[in-house]
């Protein structure tokens, strides 16, 4: 399996290797090195994770990002603000800072194809080095690496988009995104889509046939409300938590909800995750004056996830419909409400209103009105009986919305893939118990 991230908090990824190490294959993952953030190298549960580095001249991306601005590497990492005492100096910095910053302006846009070339290349040998049967690429940003590896090796390949890639809002090289998500998607083995939306859409723009639909859903657990995230974070214990999970990035819908935290009448806001955007919306926070209404802490490991999740009164997904792929989205987010027992407040969009209409286990709303947030979060935080009620229907649908179903699809299409593979065999993989 081909991943461009360091696989640290990929629960997609690691339930898909896991799942077929359970099921007979002898699975190895090609992830991204962050010095000081993982190993090089690692075993778990069954499958082994080799991170490549991206450093070029012994220097990583991210360490040249942090020397050039002044921080640490974990800072940037973690989108921690800049101290104030810093921030106070920034209109005197000196010469050679200037100098720095003036280089870096002209020398990334020169380096930058080169440094994805060079990791390019290292992915690529790395796979061959494997002499795998199958190569799975996750998402487009692995399929050139998956493609080549596969082809020069007569292998099996699989493309795993987890996300709608050219229908972003933001796309870097957009044309390059389509040309080769295009020219490669048809040569394909399989292809596999979160949901049947994207399933169908990416069929009908390439004319191929029809993916496999693999939701992102997340392993069964029961979780038990406990005073974790009240503990950590301060909170008085017994006060209702309104919790955003996930990643602090633009378009989720965070400041939305910081302007509809100025009008709700109760609980605290608490923001779990780590991200570019999280500098801006600890400012935003403090413009509002919502230093005592709202918290923030980085993300936690996945594994860890669930616990701090069932502490919350009531769970926010409020991904802005600004693209087709938000547009098309079936939220790990809600998902994970769901599983902890915890009522959500979602965007109305086609895949979540799908989810909430079955199950029942939360409310939709227009997620660009901060007004109508609000008054979903006050009409759950006064109705105690609702509450209730949205949880125990999010406590009873979470059999039917778990990895344990949904893990059979990845492996019937394995079995199918390999069936005629003479290398393989046919009983290389068996379903899992």
């Amino acid at each position: 399996m081909f991943v461009y991230n360091t696989m640290v908090h990929d629960a997609r990824v690691r339930k898909e290797a896991r799942t077929l190490a359970s099921a007979g294959c002898d699975v190895t993952v090609l992830a991204v090195r962050d010095p000081g953030r993982a190993p090089n190298e690692e075993t778990i549960s069954g499958f082994r994770i080799h991170r490549v580095s991206r450093s070029v001249l012994g220097i990583s991306r991210l360490e040249m990002r942090a020397r050039l601005r002044g921080r640490s590497a974990l800072e940037l990492r973690q989108g921690s603000p800049r101290p104030r005492a810093q921030q106070s100096l920034r209109p005197r910095r000196g010469l050679r800072a200037r100098v720095m910053e003036s280089l870096d302006a002209v020398v990334r846009p020169l380096v930058y194809p080169l440094r994805r070339v060079v990791v390019f290349l290292r992915f690529v040998r790395a796979g061959l080095r494997l002499d795998a049967d199958v190569y799975h690429a996750h998402d487009l940003n692995t399929l050139l690496m998956a493609w080549t590896a596969s082809r020069l090796r007569r292998a099996r390949l699989i493309y795993d988009t987890h996300e709608v890639a050219t229908g972003r809002a933001i796309v870097p090289f957009k044309w390059w995104a389509c040309f080769l998500e295009r020219t490669l998607i048809g040569r394909a083995d399989r292809v596999i889509c979160t949901n049947q939306t994207r399933a169908d859409f990416t069929q009908q723009l390439y004319g191929i046939a029809p993916p496999t639909v693999l939701r992102n859903l997340p392993a069964y657990v029961e979780p038990e409300p406990s005073g974790l995230m009240h503990e950590r974070l301060g909170i008085p214990p017994g006060e209702k938590i309104v919790l955003y999970q996930g990643g602090t990035q633009a378009q989720r819908g965070l400041e939305q909800l910081l302007d509809a935290t100025v009008k709700i009448r109760g609980g605290t806001v608490v923001i779990l995750g780590s991200g570019r955007l999280k500098p801006r919306l600890l400012e935003r926070a403090a413009e509002l004056g919502l230093q005592d209404k709202v918290r923030f802490h980085d993300a936690v490991p996945v594994d860890e996830l669930p616990a701090w999740t069932a502490c919350a009164y009531l769970g926010t997904q409020l991904l802005q419909d600004t693209c087709f792929n938000h547009y098309s989205s079936l939220s790990n987010k809600l998902l994970e409400y769901m599983m902890a027992g915890v009522p959500a407040i979602a965007s109305d969009l086609p895949e979540m209103r799908r989810v909430i209409e079955d199950t029942k286990a939360g409310i939709l709303v227009d997620a660009s009105d901060p007004t109508a947030i609000a008054q979903a979060i006050d009409s759950l935080l006064a109705d105690e009986e609702l509450r209730a009620q949205l949880s125990a229907n999010a406590r009873a649908a979470r059999r039917r919305y778990c990895w344990e179903i949904e893990e059979r699809v990845l492996v019937e299409l394995y079995q199918r893939l390999l069936a005629d593979d003479a290398r393989s065999g046919a009983t290389a993989v068996r379903p899992s118990k």
